[in-house]
């Protein structure tokens, strides 16, 4: 049976007993910062199994998940094992505060052994060591006793933390047989290395609240949540021990081996780096399509790990050139058809992915020939730990992040001083003046809203009277009676005309007072259903349980409001845009008042050109002044009106559409719940005031509008005006004047140089010719070493000395020139290429640099640094001498 028939007898099963079949969500959980990624089916539906969303009572998914981060991380196991991935689906089913255990284990054992006709002798079960109710259901269902085996907490109870809801679970396992297991021991999944039995199914009972003394308080409503891996599924049925030998993967295989031409199967080593490809290929792909792109934080940096890892296992298949980002037509090919923003994306995909593999190329090979001859001397020296040193010069100098140098030591079998590194690590951060600020200060503690809602006027109405429920101090641990005059702290209304930060938009902020109190709400966000405004009591106190008059800032609210549908025209425009336009999707966005700020993915910078193209096309239908409608509909029917979704965000089976221009030609459509203008008119103006990059892949543009959009183009004007009358032209003749006053500009500037060149060489050494620079030249060690002080050079003049000095003397030269300027020193060192990776420019100048109270970096072969202390330039030399001195 193919993957995808499995998938959908899989759906269509629970869909027809009840079950509410729901697409995938995006491997970016929204609105939830304790997950780098969707890492199992239920992480969309928390709000369900908390019972702040009870919409749903059944459902079905298959879920696009990633585990390469945090806690459930198998990253480096990727590759090396049958079963592990960074990129799977899971199947599943779940129940919120309907059925149970009974109904639960009753569906799974009837899908696989009538459904699927798996044979029952080749299935196990696992239960909880305490659940006899499981273990009694599953006889039920026909399960020899001797097939069911009981387990601890760690194998078979799942907990969403130390507290809160919790609840044992029942694992089906699938018997390969004797021929698959690790020895004679292994006769039942209770084997703790069992590779006999292969677990593919887990039902999770969610019956249990567990306080902070551990005790376990059942639920009101249990629930059921579980999860198959399609993967391992699909292994039964097409007879595969291996994972990575079902269909789901053969495309992949395929097309790996005529590009690499390697064939898969000879060779055990060469067979991991194939699967770790293929892996790492399609949690590539989805990452891209998700929004996600290859940064050094976060979800990005998680990505760009995962890809440079396929890269490297791509050079020890012999690709020496990037070619990751040709196999993404096989993922879409085999997974297009289940996940269509891969389809919608794949162009994109493969531009970012091939970026990132140029970038990664070049660190490679600027840093491996370094790295390899390290571990040399290290094995030389019968250590088993590379020094942090040099681990912390690859990651300053060349990018190498400390996994990756720690990848390829293990490779070695080595370690690497990671508390070393650390140390490194922390002088470098002590230097550059780094400090980390307090972070979730004044962010309410979600535990103690609970189920709290709060009713949203805001679409209609600026002003409500509305009951406090909830109050909390200003730091949001401790909830409150009442807040007093000059406190700041948090309130939760049963009703708000206030709108919570969301998808962009900044919270509103006003003003509530009754007869007795004022207080002014600074902010507004929003947890679950409930909305918290942050405010500052002016006077009176603000108690728990009594009503207050809201009053929202209608002007803030209004330049809010023409900045939200500005941004949905600008979106809108971009994938107009001729070629570029189809591979554009939203990658964020920030809506204030003052301005817009959209960041969106996109493989280059726009042209001028494309950019007037924008900022015009968007002004246009501002001028048409078309109506901005808001209607509210069924997800599917959104999607089939074309309406555009934001990855980030969550939606429910009812969406908010906004659209701006008539039903049946659209400017813009997008679902959205933010706050927007009556027709596009009120806008007034739009003006584009940057654009410019983010990350690998993702552009931002930021923009005014109206007033601010006025102001910005009235100083502007004023500018001109300025200019115009300094330079002594007309306005329109600005751009030739400012062009002929550079070209006379460096043209002088070459005749300079060229001056001062002349004068730094035949004034070295008080007059002598540049001659005796080499002449004068030290040996040390073997070394030829010239160390001088120049007349007041500029950088660049300074580099063509290093250049002429190593260029006479060849080989074994090691050049070191400082010149001073006003108050600026500039040091540059040279090594000649015979000395290299024994000798590095670029760390000697980092050593000498704090000397001159400066900092530099550069090559191996040559290094600048700059510095404002020109009393420390005999002791950079001193230090200089002495390095070489130590490692000569």
């Amino acid at each position: 049976m193919r993957a995808v028939d499995l998938r959908e007898k899989f759906l269509s099963f629970f869909e027809e007993n009840g079950h509410q079949r729901v697409p995938s969500s995006s491997l970016v959980p929204a609105g939830d910062a304790t997950l780098l990624f969707t890492n199992a089916g239920m992480v969309q539906f928390k709000d369900n199994f908390l019972g702040l969303n009870q919409s749903l009572k059944r459902a079905t998914s298959s879920q696009k998940c990633v585990r390469a981060g945090g806690k459930h991380n198998d990253l480096e196991n990727v590759g090396f094992t049958p079963r592990h991935h960074t990129f799977f689906e899971m199947l599943g089913n779940f129940s919120f505060g309907d059925y149970f255990k009974e109904q639960a284990i009753a569906y799974a054992w009837q899908l696989l052994t009538e459904v699927l006709r798996v044979p029952k002798d080749r299935l196990r079960i696992t239960v909880f060591e305490k659940d006899d109710e499981a273990l009694a259901l599953w006889q039920a269902q026909g399960v020899k006793k001797e097939w069911i085996y009981r387990l601890g907490e760690k194998d078979n109870f799942w907990a969403m933390g130390d507290t809160g809801p919790c609840g044992p679970c029942t694992e089906i396992h699938y018997d390969w047989g004797t021929a698959h297991a690790a020895g004679p021991q292994d006769t039942s999944p209770a084997f703790a290395g069992t590779t006999r039995f292969v677990e593919i199914w887990n039902l999770v009972f969610m019956q249990f609240d567990r306080d902070a003394s551990g005790k376990m308080n059942p639920l009101p409503k249990p629930s059921v949540d579980t999860g198959a891996g399609l993967e391992r599924l699909a292994c039964i049925f097409q007879n595969q021990y291996n994972n990575y030998d079902t269909d789901l993967f053969l495309p992949l295989k395929t097309l790996i081996a005529r590009i690499t031409r390697r064939s898969y199967g000879d060779d055990a080593e060469r067979d991991a780096s194939i699967r770790v490809v293929m892996d790492h290929t399609r949690s590539c792909t989805f990452l891209i399509a998700d929004g996600v792109t290859p940064t050094n934080e976060g979800r990005g940096y998680v990505l760009r790990r995962i890809l440079r890892r396929a890269i490297r296992h791509g050079k020890k298949l012999g690709q020496e050139a990037p070619f990751i980002h040709q196999l993404v037509p096989a993922v879409v090919q085999t997974l297009g058809d289940a996940y269509p923003e891969i389809k919608a994306n794949e162009v994109l995909i493969e531009e970012i992915i091939h970026e990132e593999e140029l970038k990664f190329h070049e660190t490679l090979d600027r840093g491996m020939g370094i790295l390899e001859d390290a571990l040399g001397k290290v094995k030389k020296s019968g250590s088993k730990t590379l020094d942090a040193g040099v681990a912390f010069k690859l990651y300053d100098t060349f990018g190498f992040p400390l996994d990756l140098t720690q990848v390829i030591a293990k490779e070695h079998n080595l370690e690497v001083d990671e508390a070393g590194f650390e140390t490194h690590m922390e002088k470098q951060r002590s230097q550059s003046g780094h400090t980390v600020g307090a972070y979730g200060q004044g962010v309410v503690n979600s535990k103690l809203i609970g189920t709290a809602k709060s009713q949203f006027l805001g679409y209609t109405s600026l002003n409500s009277d509305a009951k406090v429920q909830l109050l909390f101090s200003e730091d949001g641990q401790t909830d409150v009676e009442s807040i007093g005059v000059g406190e700041v702290g948090h309130v939760v209304f049963d009703r708000t005309p206030f709108y919570a930060e969301s998808g962009g938009q900044v919270g509103d902020s006003g003003t509530l007072q009754s007869a007795s109190a004022h207080a002014l709400v600074l902010d507004t966000r929003k947890s679950g259903s409930a909305f918290i405004h942050t405010i500052k009591v002016r006077s009176g106190k603000i108690e728990r349980g009594k009503s207050y008059h809201l009053h929202v800032d209608a002007e803030k609210r209004q330049f809010t409001a023409i900045n939200h549908t500005a941004t949905h025209l600008l979106h809108a425009a971009l994938r107009a845009l001729p070629d570029i336009g189809v591979r554009i999707q939203q990658a964020g966005s920030l809506v204030t008042p003052q301005m817009l700020r959209f960041d969106f993915s996109c493989p280059r910078a726009l042209t001028p050109d494309e950019l007037q193209k924008v900022e015009d096309s968007v002004n246009t239908e501002i001028r048409k002044e078309d109506p901005v409608s808001v209607e509210e509909m069924g997800i599917e029917q959104a999607t089939k009106k074309g309406a555009i979704a934001f990855f980030e965000e969550k939606y429910g089976d009812v969406v908010r559409v906004v659209r701006v221009g008539h039903e049946k030609t659209p400017y813009s459509i997008e679902l959205c719940g933010g706050t927007h203008l009556k027709h596009s008119g009120e806008i007034g103006i739009f003006k584009i005031v940057s654009e410019s990059s983010v990350a690998s892949g993702t552009r931002r543009i930021v923009a005014y509008t109206s007033a601010a959009a006025q102001k910005f183009l009235f100083d502007r004007s004023e500018l001109v005006d300025v200019l115009a009358d300094q330079l002594k032209v007309a306005a329109d003749k600005i751009s030739d004047k400012v062009a002929s006053l550079f070209r006379e500009n460096k043209q002088l500037r070459n005749e300079l140089d060229q001056a001062k060149l002349k004068l730094a060489q035949s004034s070295a050494r008080g007059g002598e010719t540049q001659g005796s620079l080499w002449e004068k030249k030290k040996d040390l060690k073997g070394l030829q070493i010239v160390m001088e002080r120049v007349p007041a050079v500029n950088p660049k003049i300074l580099r063509s000395l290093v250049d002429q000095i190593k260029d006479k003397l060849k080989t074994k030269t090691v050049v070191l020139l400082a010149s001073q300027e006003n108050d600026k020193v500039f040091l540059c060192v040279g090594v000649s290429k015979d000395l290299i990776p024994d000798f590095d420019a670029s760390a000697i100048v980092k050593h000498i640099a704090d000397a001159v109270g400066g900092s530099g970096g550069g090559r191996p072969d040559f290094a600048q640094a700059g510095g404002t202390r020109p009393e420390g330039i005999p002791q950079a030399f001193e230090k200089f001498e002495a390095w070489l001195a130590a490692n000569g």
